[in-house]
């Protein structure tokens, strides 16, 4: 986030993974590995749960300027940043890459007070999936050395 942002958040975390040696990828390379790489029940799990748990307001999953419907605010080769709004909060989700860790960090603003009692059941799921999420995208199987062997 920029120290300019007008921004206050209720609730931020950050989850990281080692990437594997070689990782060149940008950080939205990095960032649809996580959610589009993601397996396809994980994958589909994670729609619903933004759009019917979170009631996010997502866009088509295949435009450019989106990642799995979150909207892109700002990149650059090593950090990605999207949105996703709801009538009750703002999300925002921060891709991070170092050539060594891949970081996500998830900032939540309340937007109305019902926001406080349904985010805290939904960051127990996030707890779990977004870790996994990150592991599985860093996966070297993903992104094989072009000087492996078949």
């Amino acid at each position: 986030m920029n120290s300019g942002s007008p921004y206050t958040y209720d609730y931020e975390d950050s989850f990281r993974a080692e990437l594997a040696a070689g990782d060149d990828r940008s950080a939205e390379q990095s960032a649809r590995a996580v959610f589009e790489g993601a397996p396809r029940a994980l994958r589909w799990f994670l729609v619903a749960g933004f759009r019917f748990g979170l009631g996010l307001r997502l866009a088509p999953r295949s435009s450019p300027e989106h990642i799995l419907g979150w909207e892109i605010l700002e990149r650059t080769s090593d950090s990605i940043t999207l949105q996703a709004q709801s009538w009750f909060l703002t999300s925002r989700l921060v891709f991070q890459t170092d050539g060594l860790h891949l970081t996500q960090s998830t900032r939540v603003r309340y937007d109305r007070a019902i926001a406080a009692l349904l985010w805290p059941p939904v960051a127990i799921v996030h707890h779990q999936i977004v870790p996994r999420l990150l592991r599985h995208a860093a996966a070297p199987h993903l992104h094989p050395s072009p000087n492996a062997r078949d």
